[in-house]
């Protein structure tokens, strides 16, 4: 299926944005072009947000309406960088928020409850309940958030894809 997979050297995976090898990177993305591999990870990532549960691409696009009503933005380039700093924000916030989590229950198991106050059932850290659904106007609550489920399988298929295409070169 693939042609002969481009070597990368092992130091590679130390490669920061900027000591990175231009005409590797290069190489690479022409050959996941060539073979449909973007297709393949685009069409995982389009089916993993439709399929997930939070609904993303219209809590977006209920974001972006209530954006251009408010008179917030109103050119479709302000709308665009406004819409993806927000969402960009309620994903570090929700991976600062799942870490910040995860090890407070690796810390307390006292059976579901975190200061003396049961947790709400669904997992969410939430003070009375409330969801984590922002599809209104204002960039908080971690609706516009990626949800990790899709992150990981895109993650997923951009591995299997790469794995494809590329070789680390043992002899470097």
């Amino acid at each position: 299926m693939s042609q002969t997979p481009v070597k990368v050297p092992p130091s590679a995976t130390s490669y920061t944005p900027a000591t990175q090898d231009v005409d590797l990177r290069s190489q690479i993305n022409m050959l996941l072009h060539k073979e449909g591999h973007v297709t393949r990870i685009q069409d995982t990532l389009l089916h993993s947000l439709d399929a997930h549960p939070s609904n993303w691409p219209s809590a977006v696009q209920s974001h972006a309406l209530a954006l251009l009503r408010s008179g917030e933005v109103t050119t479709f380039p302000a709308l665009m960088r406004r819409v993806l700093e927000d969402v960009r924000q309620d994903t570090a916030a929700a991976s600062a928020s799942s870490s910040f989590s995860d090890s407070n229950t690796a810390s307390n198991s006292s059976g579901g409850e975190t200061n003396g106050a049961a947790t709400n059932g669904n997992g969410s850290n939430n003070k009375n309940g409330a969801s984590n659904d922002s599809s209104g106007g204002g960039g908080g609550g971690g609706g516009l958030a990626i949800p990790d489920a899709v992150v990981d399988a895109v993650l997923k298929t951009t591995r299997e894809c790469l794995d494809t295409v590329c070789e680390v070169d043992d002899d470097a």
